[in-house]
């Protein structure tokens, strides 16, 4: 398998962008994907190679990463030195300058599309996090420098996440494909669905179709439950109750952020 180390860092390199999209972890990405052996890649797997080591440094070198280190690093000097006007204020101004492009990005995708939901919760963000500083310099009680902190920083979260997004589920197909190419058993990343509660897998020559039913306490399912569908047949696979326990259920969250 001369192929499996080179599957094995590409796999390890899209976590650490679904962890934390940044320059250094998009360049990873793209040296990762740049290193991929093309011998026995199929023409069609090389060409979709070459255009998503295209998206990748275009999200790598986005505008949005400077932006938004720049909106963090406004906040927190706000914190210390809050007198200005409000609306003149560097750190209004960095907030708006960041959330600005995410509405435009925004537009460029269908409002049903993952890719949109992405968008969405960054400019949701950046929607509180103006509102947080203008509380701070209104000097607005609820607004505490701790509180406001966690809103910037969950703003920059969203955003870049935004920015890598397409380019990270293109790279997922790719790895998908050339391992299939090689004749590995492919285990594929989690592909959003058509809604916001439900992502499609690849397992060995099979997809499925996981949903996340809202919550039903007449079927024994208080939290929701767990369907998976194989896309092959029709048929439901798995049929399961989501645990109420904190951590399952966290789980099961952290999976459908990520989608």
């Amino acid at each position: 398998m001369f192929a499996f180390p080179h599957i094995s860092a590409l796999h390890a390199a899209l976590r650490a962008v679904a962890a934390d999209a940044t320059p250094t972890t998009l360049d990873h990405l793209d040296k990762a994907l740049a290193d991929l052996p093309l011998t026995e890649a199929s023409d069609r797997t090389e060409q979709v190679l070459h255009e998503v080591l295209e998206k990748v440094g275009d999200a790598r070198d986005n505008d949005l990463f400077p932006a938004v280190a720049e909106m963090e690093e406004q906040v927190n000097a706000m914190l210390s030195l809050p007198i200005a006007p409000v609306h003149t204020h560097p750190a209004m101004q960095a907030v708006v300058q960041a959330l600005g492009p995410c509405y435009t990005a925004g537009q460029r995708w269908s409002v049903d599309s993952a890719n949109y939901r992405a968008w969405d919760r960054a400019m949701d963000a950046g929607c509180r996090t103006l509102r947080a500083v203008a509380g701070f310099l209104h000097t607005d009680a609820d607004f505490t420098p701790d509180k406001v902190t966690q809103q910037a920083a969950e703003f920059s979260t969203a955003v870049r996440r935004a920015v890598a997004y397409h380019a990270r589920h293109m790279a997922g197909t790719v790895v998908r494909m050339a391992a299939d190419d090689y004749g590995m058993f492919v285990i594929g990343a989690r592909l959003p669905g058509r809604e916001a509660d439900e992502w499609v897998r690849r397992i060995g020559s099979n997809s499925y179709r996981f949903e996340v039913t809202p919550p039903d306490v007449f079927s024994a399912a208080p939290t929701g439950r767990l369907v998976v569908t194989s896309l092959t047949s029709g048929q439901v696979v798995h049929d399961l109750a989501l645990s109420p326990a904190p951590e399952r259920s966290h789980a099961v969250a952290q999976a459908l952020f990520h989608i």
